[in-house]
């Protein structure tokens, strides 16, 4: 089997989140500085080399190509380092750039036809973390034409052993501690640069409550069962990046250019009331209360993305691309059980 680089693009995300201090999830202090950015990144990269895949081996960054790779560079190790890469074979579509000059030889003439980012609040350490794990396989990733990504065959599996970190997730309609929480914002960013693009979507799937990182019906949720799977039907090859600066995710999407722009507008269709609070008796409520709210309700909503379609700037066409509920959420309240 062909053997490809698995680029390390994402590796600037910790260059720039170790500018600051960083709270780990039990709120300890990380140093700040240059010599962070190995540590964690041997963290992350040396526990995904753990994982025995006959499909995965493993080599790294060192000297100057570890500075290349914190400059968001595509390269190839020359002494064997165990630090800063890997390398994978690809049992699947799509190859990812193999060389120093990774963002020339990756994008091989094609024009830059779309971009979008989201933020993140990068004091949150896991979340940031997960989010620039899953983002470092996305280094000027080819899908040929006709060809599809899956983003859950491009990422693998987000494990403990596999470097992800626990951070909260949505299970069921309420935000829970999850090993690869923050992964659903990398597909988010990447469905919506895909469909700036004016490339077809195959299958996407909301999540069950807003997220705070994009409008209603612009999110794409990820997870062992639920996959987000994107088709190149331009005609032409596509490669797609993803960078993380600061608090931002940006995937850059590119291909031959088109006569064609996009807009996307949310439209909020309905508004749903929340179901019957939920009642929990206790024998105790902190402060001697009777009563006490745990959490709020939540209204659920309905939702639909519509597509503008333009030429030089004159639109042509609108569409619904998709349509969403987002479910309400119960009021959970404490009522104190008065025992005779």
């Amino acid at each position: 089997m062909k053997k490809v680089l698995f680029c390390i693009c994402a590796i600037a995300a910790f260059s720039a989140l170790c500018c600051a201090p960083i709270c780990d999830g039990n709120g300890i202090s990380a140093e700040t500085g240059s010599e962070i950015v190995s540590s964690y990144l041997y963290d992350a990269f040396s526990a995904a080399s753990s994982v025995t895949d006959e499909r995965a081996y493993f080599s790294g960054f060192s000297g100057e190509e570890a500075r290349y790779a914190v400059d968001g560079f595509c390269d190839i190790t020359a002494d064997g380092s165990p630090v800063f890469g890997r390398e994978r074979e690809i049992s699947h579509k799509g190859t990812r750039g193999e060389s120093a000059d990774g963002r020339d030889e990756g994008k091989r003439g094609l024009t830059h036809v779309s971009s979008f980012s989201t933020t993140f609040d990068r004091s949150v350490y896991a979340r940031s973390y997960n989010i620039a794990l899953a983002c470092s396989n996305f280094c000027y990733y080819r899908v040929g034409a006709e060809e599809r990504l899956s983003f859950n065959t491009v990422v693998g599996k987000r494990t403990a052993e596999r470097g992800y970190k626990e951070a909260k997730v949505i299970e069921n309609g309420v935000y829970v501690p999850g090993i690869g929480g923050g992964v659903c914002q990398v597909s988010t960013t990447l469905y919506n640069a895909w469909i700036t693009a004016g490339l077809k979507v195959e299958y996407v799937r909301a999540h069950s409550l807003p997220s705070s990182y994009c409008a209603m019906s612009r999110d794409a949720t990820v997870s062992d069962w639920i996959d987000l799977v994107l088709f190149n039907d331009s005609g032409s090859d596509v490669v797609v990046n993803a960078t993380v600066t600061g608090n931002k995710v940006t995937f850059d999407v590119y291909g031959m250019p088109s006569p064609y722009s996009y807009r996307y507008e949310t439209r909020v269709l309905e508004k749903i009331a929340p179901p019957d609070p939920v009642i929990e008796y206790v024998s105790y409520i902190e402060g001697d209360l009777e009563r006490k709210e745990i959490s709020p309700a939540k209204n659920g909503w309905v939702s639909e993305l519509v597509r503008h379609t333009y030429i030089d700037d004159e639109e042509i066409g609108r569409d619904v691309v998709r349509r969403d509920v987002y479910n309400g959420v119960a009021a959970r309240i404490q009522v104190k059980e008065n025992i005779d």
